[in-house]
């Protein structure tokens, strides 16, 4: 292992029934595997790593221990995925093959390859079905069957098939990489430009992919390069047929389901970078009707269809089904080990939902939460100050004159106490015209909120200063709700259309 935090790491990534049965694994080993399994539940009950707490109670073979360990969690892995996984299985029946060819059972070794070709054709596996077609050669060869010349013939055939589907995947893989980092990296280039890059003699419509996992990466090359040709409805109805082309594929969606659910998650996010909501609802809908078999597959839909749920209610102004949807926010926040910015932008995101809701009493409980999920106070002070203001604007909005000062206090004390960055102006700013809210008269409030305003666009306009998680927008909108008196909502919904 390179690092002593590796084992702690993998221990913490098992779910819980992959660690009850490398425990009864472990137990079948005898005396020897239970001093191994004490050090296993021991670094399973530490909350933070700490090899001194580890090394007082296991002494100095600690290292060679946790080796041994760590080896041999992944062998029960193995043994656990290869009752889920047909890929494990092909894997598993390829060993199987060979170990009976050494032992002389040719015949048996045949068909324990016929039935692993049969499970690599599902899933579209070209490597393994180019492994296999290799030791069907070392059989056929042995064996010398009648007509056993032809049969040669056929699997070199099928072995330069393979070979070329390999290739061809390959290309569209390089091709996919090199126009994301064209993407990533904001380039500009005109058509010939990428025609040239990017040999678009590929991109043709009659170009037909040589297999499954080859149309996936064509159909992702194509959707990229009309993003970088600047033809983005062209490049949603690829980004579409990719979704679509895992259904077409259930057993390859079945054993790659992370991939599967990247994809849709991809496109949601290009959805809400392009601000086009409009594809959200299927898009959801099609995400919870997912019944994922495992826990790492049910920790992947719950973060990533409640971010994008959140999302979609924050920009519509929904609260249609809020209650639904924060319970699954909660229960979701129990259930499943989520790293600390999950846990932060989910939180902070219901904190803004139920602003915007005008659920204020939600949204002070919200805020609070964010808070209490941060640790010391230099710790992602983004987070903080802006979970910070959003309770300012919900108190000012219940005009609880103490809770607005209590506020409005604590969240100066914590500017003070953190080093000048890129978005300390936009608070400063804010802060110093919410308190002249607080202080003007009913009559000279409308003209501090347009001057606000003002400031808050200058300020993005010359690039002065930076606001976190997108507050200049709610600050904007917020503004025009009280200048237009219009709710919240409504100026979130028209704000998205128009």
């Amino acid at each position: 292992m390179k690092l002593k935090t590796d084992l702690f790491h993998l221990i913490r990534a098992m779910s819980k029934s992959e660690k009850r049965y490398f425990t009864l694994d472990a137990q079948k080993s005898g005396r020897k595997a239970s001093n191994y399994l004490e050090l296993f539940r021991a670094i399973n009950d530490l909350e933070e790593y700490d090899e001194a707490v580890l090394k007082e109670k296991f002494g100095t073979n600690l290292p060679f221990d946790k080796a041994y360990l760590y080896d041999a969690i992944l062998r029960s892995m193995r043994d656990y995925r290869s009752s889920k996984s047909r890929a494990a299985k092909i894997k598993e029946m390829i060993l199987d093959a060979k170990y009976l060819y050494e032992r002389g059972l040719y015949e048996q070794s045949e068909a324990r390859l016929g039935q692993a070709k049969l499970l690599a054709l599902e899933l579209d596996d070209q490597l393994a079905l180019l492994e296999i077609n290799r030791e069907t050669m070392n059989y056929v060869w042995v064996m010398k069957k009648e007509n056993y010349g032809t049969t040669i013939e056929q699997l070199l055939l099928e072995k330069d098939q393979n070979i070329d589907n390999i290739n061809e995947e390959l290309l569209f893989l390089s091709i996919c990489y090199k126009l994301n980092m064209a993407i990533q990296s904001k380039q500009t280039l005109d058509k010939k430009a990428l025609e040239d890059e990017f040999r678009a003699e590929l991109f043709a419509a009659s170009h037909q992919p040589r297999s499954a996992h080859t149309e996936r990466r064509y159909l992702q090359s194509m959707a990229f390069f009309s993003e970088l040709q600047g033809e983005f409805d062209r490049a949603y109805e690829y980004f579409f047929k990719m979704v679509d082309w895992w259904d077409e594929h259930p057993a390859i969606k079945e054993e790659e389901y992370a991939r599967y659910i990247a994809d849709i998650s991809n496109l949601l996010y290009a959805c809400y970078t392009r601000r086009k909501y409009e594809y959200f609802p299927d898009l959801l809908e099609k995400l919870e009707k997912e019944t994922p078999n495992n826990y790492h597959d049910q920790r992947l839909i719950f973060r990533q269809l409640t971010n994008y749920k959140l999302i979609y209610f924050i920009n519509f102004g929904v609260s249609t089904g809020v209650e639904k949807l924060v319970q699954q926010v909660e229960h979701g926040m129990t259930a499943y080990k989520l790293n600390q910015v999950s846990k932060l932008y989910l939180t902070f995101n219901v904190c803004l939902l139920m602003f915007i809701i005008g659920d204020y009493a939600a949204c002070r409980d919200w805020s609070a939460k964010v808070i209490k999920l941060l640790g010391k106070k230099e710790d992602r002070p983004d987070f903080r100050l802006s979970a910070q203001l959003i309770l300012l604007l919900a108190v000012y909005e219940e005009e609880d004159i103490d809770r607005i000062d209590s506020t409005l206090r604590s969240i100066q004390r914590n500017i003070r106490g953190l080093a000048e960055n890129d978005y300390m102006p936009f608070f400063h700013l804010v802060i110093r015209y919410i308190k002249r809210l607080i202080n003007n008269p009913l009559e000279k409030q409308a003209t501090a909120l347009e001057k606000l305003l003002s400031s808050i666009q200058q300020m993005k306009q010359e690039k002065k200063g930076i606001a976190p998680l997108g507050l200049d927008e709610l600050l904007q909108i917020w503004i025009k709700s009280k200048r237009d008196n219009k709710s919240l909502q409504q100026l979130f919904r028209e704000n998205v259309n128009g």
